[in-house]
């Protein structure tokens, strides 16, 4: 046990050497995760967007202009009762508020905040799971355009169909383009890493010589390279979710009204898990035919 411990040290002292060629290789190794975590990311969220296009549909509910907010308040409390997926409120300053940030430039929309012309808006969820989908689209329609006051409720009906097709596309190429990222990924930072483990070469045929066993060698060599495995994915992880805090809401305004999220638990945990891994393999392979 003594001697494990002692080895295990040793490998954290290897990333101590050669601090120049450590950190090049730990650079790469983040970064190449950082752009496949990227692609991982756009993968997910448009596969994700498929899905819940699928599930649910979204209505567009505007109310007249003149009808009192207090009323309007009422019935978004009772919408909310309803066998619904969610709701989404905007009283017409906040309406003002939002069309002012979707638009681009330096378009100055104050001065209609005076005689605010939007109406009172909500956009509702509703799940279309299970049979006869779209007449039950239909039924929800119509009972929110019998509310006091709504002028008119709005739905894409081709929406139902163009969604189950995209999901079946989007299921059908999810996993293969996973698969395709990992092999392309895990042959770079394994070559990287590997390239970084035979500059110590030389170390390990006077080891050799010496009569040092092959896993009294290796022992380091696999700690060292676990660890940057490890590091690089920790880095990319991180890079990855301050860039997903910055992009979290910039597609969030009407119509899209898609927030980006980010990576599961699982997949976010295998970023590091994989690289580890890697780590492992490459510098086995790094020094396996000099122990021979």
């Amino acid at each position: 046990m003594r001697v494990l411990a002692r080895l295990f040290m040793q490998g954290l002292a290897n990333l101590g050497r050669n601090r120049w060629a450590q950190f090049f290789t730990l650079s790469t190794v983040a970064f190449t995760s950082f752009m496949a975590g990227i692609f991982l990311l756009a993968l997910y969220n448009v596969h994700l967007t498929a899905q819940s296009t699928q599930e649910d549909i979204q209505f567009q509910v505007y109310w007249d202009s003149g009808h009192p907010q207090q009323e309007v308040q009422e019935q978004w409390e009772e919408i909310k009762s309803w066998d619904i997926g969610g709701i989404n409120t905007f009283t017409p300053d906040e309406a003002l508020k939002s069309l002012a940030e979707s638009i681009s430039g330096d378009m100055d929309v104050s001065y209609l905040s005076r005689e605010n012309p939007l109406p009172a808006t909500a956009l509702v969820e509703f799940s279309l799971e299970g049979e006869n989908s779209r007449d039950r689209a239909q039924k929800m329609r119509s009972r929110l355009m019998d509310l006091p006051g709504v002028e008119r409720v709005s739905y894409n009906p081709v929406q139902l169909d163009l969604a189950r097709t995209w999901v079946r596309v989007s299921s059908g190429i999810f996993w293969p383009l996973i698969g395709l990222m990992l092999l392309i990924t895990g042959l770079v930072v394994a070559n990287t890493l590997k390239l970084n483990q035979m500059q110590r070469r030389e170390e390990v045929d006077i080891l050799a010589l010496v009569g040092a066993s092959g896993r009294y060698i290796q022992f380091p060599l696999l700690v060292s390279g676990a660890l940057q495995g490890f590091l690089g994915g920790v880095i990319s992880l991180g890079l990855l979710k301050l860039l997903h805090l910055t992009l979290e809401d910039v597609l969030y305004f009407p119509p899209l009204w898609i927030r980006i999220e980010f990576l599961p638990l699982p997949y976010a945990l295998a970023i590091p898990g994989v690289l580890t891994l890697v780590g492992i393999l490459s510098s086995f392979l790094a020094v396996r035919g000099r122990l021979r």
